[in-house]
């Protein structure tokens, strides 16, 4: 088994007592497993052919197994899924509850009564299913904005691609990551971790996501302009070096500039900072918790259902 690097072993635990008051108080919380289950045996699918052509082959552990008549192999509900071969499954729900509250790994360890590593190996489990969640489509007043955050080996103690460092170094030598934030007055949102600040990159993750009649609001940048040639919605541009920020008197950028300060908030408070690896999970977190509809473990049981059922992930 590889060896798992505990990224957000220090994390601060000023939310502990509101978690673990919200999680004695919650007795509606949706069994993860059983959902699954049911859900899956309404129609079955095998996760390596994708054939439907699939029976019932015995029980194993108290799971229903299926055989794949296509391709002969055998499955459960859980089968090709993030969340594949974990144990413990009667603590999910609590687990997930936990996280629609940002509750950190050593509280959710405790309140849960599993292991740090095994802590740490649930919420990443759980956030590769929603990592993929975008908005489908960002309509009306949209605000475009990267921001940045310093690369991080959090946790990391080999393979550095660089020499280890002591903490409070000079923060101007880091390499700073690009993020980009779409996200439009409905709070539907669209980001993503950029590999630079080009078009064609911010093309990569906007490409259908933004609707023609949309009207996108960004500062000045060649990549901005270009990416609206190439998707072709009305762009406001906005030239904010020179103290421009609103245009027409309802054009901005604030909504999307107050998003990004809440986030790097959350994850320089909350967490202590995340190793860059991690960073498009804690994006997906972020999001979800965000978004128009509040995240509950309810609501998060069902995108996993959804997930388990119609696209099993690998």
């Amino acid at each position: 088994m590889p060896k798992i690097e505990i990224t957000e072993a220090v994390e601060t635990t000023d939310s502990e007592t509101l978690c673990s008051k919200s999680l004695s108080n919650n007795n509606t919380t949706p069994d993860v497993e059983k959902s699954i289950l049911s859900k899956f045996a309404e129609n079955p699918k095998c996760p390596r052919c994708k054939s439907h052509s699939v029976g019932r082959w015995g029980i194993r552990n108290g799971r229903q197994r299926y055989h794949c008549k296509t391709c002969d192999s055998t499955f459960n509900a859980f089968s090709g899924t993030p969340l594949a071969r974990l144990k413990h499954p009667e603590k999910w729900s609590k687990y997930l509850t936990g996280m629609t509250y940002s509750m950190v790994l050593r509280p959710a360890a405790a309140e849960n009564g599993i292991d740090l590593k095994t802590a740490f190996r649930w919420r990443h489990r759980f956030l590769e299913v929603i990592n993929n969640d975008q908005a489908e489509e960002l309509c009306g007043i949209t605000e475009l904005d990267e921001t940045f955050f310093r690369e991080s080996f959090k946790g990391q103690r080999e393979g550095l691609p660089r020499p280890a460092r002591k903490r409070g170094n000079d923060p101007h030598k880091a390499r700073k990551v690009p993020v980009m934030v779409a996200r439009d007055r409905n709070r539907n949102t669209v980001d993503g971790v950029l590999e630079n600040e080009s078009a064609n990159e911010l093309c990569r993750h906007l490409n259908g996501r933004i609707s023609i009649q949309a009207t996108v609001c960004a500062d000045a940048h060649l990549a901005h302009e270009k990416l609206a040639d190439k998707l072709g919605f009305d762009f406001k541009e906005l030239v904010t070096s020179a103290g421009q920020h609103v245009v027409e008197g309802i054009y901005h950028i604030q909504t999307v500039n107050s998003y990004h300060r809440h986030l790097k908030r959350w994850i320089g408070g909350i967490f202590q900072g995340v190793a860059t690896r991690y960073l498009p999970h804690y994006l997906a977190w972020r999001r979800e918790l965000t978004a128009a509809n509040k995240l509950t473990a309810g609501r998060l049981v069902s995108k996993i259902a959804e997930h388990w059922c119609f696209q099993p992930l690998r």
